[in-house]
């Protein structure tokens, strides 16, 4: 076969780019799958269905939102990692899209910076060092005292590994120097009747599931992983108080679509997700859950934070010394 010249090459160049426009600009027509790679009722999921409600009826098309949970997070992303590059499927994406390639770097089937087109930065919200209201202890140094002294008989609840809920909780057991065994659920609702009951012990737990049940009394808060005290929980201490700065994870969410999806339609997506950040009432709503709605940003902004994270998240691995490989 003929090598192609560069005359030719700038041909089908030529002659592809009014077709991809084309296409971009007939889009869409029809349905988008918005891919949550967790459990249904977790906070990824919430999100995205908050979106896809508010992008929906501008867009003209359903976004219908599919919770694809599995291999820790991993078969719902590389699912969308592996999609045609159209503008018909979206990643609801989180910590997990970023921490995976630090704690599966043999076996992982997609890279969070090769393989997706950054869409949109959505916000974020703060994880919780929670335990169940009947343990004797009421501050994160109690709780260690009190892990000290049992070694090896308490349990954590962990949603999967490779996540925040996993890996600060092993940073925590590292820098602390306590033991307790992990017990794998299949997301952060699934864990809560358990921690409830105290049959595990302790759980990094998001704000806004473990907000309801610390209201209740069934749960105690001992520390925020984030800066500085949220204003929905004035009375608990940020980890930075506490001497543990390296603890700071808050998740965040983003949206996501596959490399090589054409940019007016990542920027257009992009414009409409700034447009429901936005609304005053979605604004209500996410402070509602506890969460921050994202200032306005770029996809570039968003790969730059995608980029900044997977660097943070293998610094936090190694330091800690988690593989899962």
């Amino acid at each position: 076969m003929r090598r192609m010249t560069m005359g030719t090459m700038l041909l089908a160049l030529v002659a592809f780019a009014p077709a991809a426009l084309h296409a971009a600009e007939a889009w869409p027509a029809k349905p988008i799958h918005f891919i949550v790679p967790f459990p249904a009722g977790g906070q990824l999921d919430v999100v995205a269905r908050l979106l896809a409600e508010r992008i929906a009826p501008v867009l003209g098309q359903p976004i219908v939102v599919e919770a694809k949970p599995g291999a820790d997070g991993n078969i719902g992303t590389e699912q969308v990692a592996k999609a045609a590059p159209d503008g018909y499927t979206w990643l609801a994406a989180s910590p997990p899209t970023t921490i995976q390639p630090s704690v599966r770097p043999k076996t992982l089937g997609y890279d969070p910076i090769r393989d997706f087109a950054p869409v949109a930065f959505v916000g974020t919200s703060p994880f919780l060092f929670v335990v169940p209201a009947s343990l004797p202890v009421h501050s994160l140094a109690e709780f260690v005292a009190y892990a000290k002294a049992r070694p090896g008989k308490l349990s954590y609840a962990g949603s999967a590994r490779g996540t925040v809920v996993h890996l600060a909780t092993e940073v925590l057991k590292h820098d602390s120097g306590i033991a307790m065994e992990m017990i794998g659920y299949k997301g952060q609702p699934s864990a809560i009747p358990d921690l409830l009951t105290a049959r595990v012990q302790f759980m990094t737990l998001g704000l806004i599931l473990a907000e309801p049940h610390l209201k209740s009394g069934e749960l105690r808060a001992l520390a925020v992983l984030d800066k500085a005290r949220h204003p929905h929980l004035p009375d608990v201490p940020s980890v930075v108080e506490l001497g543990h700065p390296d603890l700071v994870m808050s998740t965040w969410f983003g949206l996501a679509m596959p490399h090589g999806t054409p940019p007016p339609i990542v920027e257009r997506v992009n414009a409409e997700v700034m447009k429901v950040l936005a609304s005053p009432d979605v604004v209500a709503k996410l402070a509602a859950m506890g969460i921050d709605p994202a200032r306005p940003n770029t996809p570039a902004d968003f790969a730059t934070f995608m980029r900044d994270d997977v660097a943070r998240w293998k610094k936090v691995v190694k330091e800690a010394s988690i593989e899962l490989d």
